[in-house]
């Protein structure tokens, strides 16, 4: 069984491989389906055991890799793809340039964290202990309203956030959340030209998490979004979508973002 992909733009173009956050699905990038698919193929697969791939499992990271590989091959005529991941899909993409490095061009990681100590990971699970409850009795449409108020998400993604908070069980998000960041693969050693961005309205956890990791890869650059959250790609698609548009094509990036 496959993972569920969307996609838009032409196999003719650069391929753009996009890796959701949890317990979200592809759905979460319409707006850079919509917007980029004039100069790219983008790619936007349900990672396995979320949205439409809830009956691929269980979540391994070993195994979303290698699905992942594949469907890069093929889709890709060139067997390579640019890759842009968001929060738990970073993490992901950061196993993907560690453990199948020809299949990974250009690289974005926004909002995502890198290898975790003790101590870090022991305060990780204690929060995904406290919301096993909430993701275990609220139902899906009121915790995707309480999403949308955390993040500051436009109203119209309540219907993608409630599906996809529905084929994802509390239990089932915690169990994959604890085994795949108590091991998170920071690529080290990577070729692959590398941007770490996070909005600067994020939690300073989450800010200093961006900082470590841009220190960690090699010849990464650091940016942040002002004024933006977690999931901005949804908050301000426009300058989102400028920025993958230039960072893959190797352009100078948006004016608006902060980097250094």
């Amino acid at each position: 069984m496959d993972l569920h992909v969307d996609t838009s733009g032409s196999a003719e173009r650069p391929t753009i491989l996009f890796l959701h956050g949890s317990p979200l699905s592809g759905r979460m990038w319409k707006p850079q389906l919509a917007g980029l698919a004039p100069d790219f193929q983008c790619l936007a697969p349900d990672l396995p055991e979320h949205g439409r791939s809830a009956g691929i499992g269980p979540f391994q990271i070993r195994d979303a890799v290698r699905r992942l590989s594949d469907l890069v091959v093929r889709s890709a005529p060139s067997g390579r793809a640019h890759v842009v991941g968001l929060s738990f899909g970073g993490v992901v993409a950061q196993a993907l340039m560690v453990l199948a490095p020809e299949r990974v061009d250009r690289v974005i990681l926004s909002g995502t964290a890198t290898r975790l100590n003790p101590t870090l990971f022991a305060i990780l699970k204690l929060q995904v202990d406290l919301n096993r409850p909430l993701l275990r009795w609220l139902p899906p449409k009121v915790l995707a309203t309480m999403m949308r108020w955390q993040f500051d998400l436009p109203r119209a993604y309540d219907a993608d956030l409630a599906e996809d908070l529905a084929a994802v069980p509390g239990d089932t998000l915690a169990r994959f959340l604890l085994a795949t960041y108590a091991d998170i693969l920071t690529p080290t050693a990577t070729q692959s030209p590398t941007l770490v961005v996070v909005g600067n309205r994020e939690t300073p956890f989450a800010r200093w998490q961006a900082r470590r990791l841009a220190e960690t890869i090699p010849g990464a650059r650091a940016a942040r979004a002002p004024g933006l959250g977690h999931v901005w790609n949804l908050q301000n698609p426009n300058l989102f979508n400028a920025m993958v548009r230039a960072w893959m094509l190797d352009r100078p990036l948006p004016q608006e973002l902060e980097t250094r």
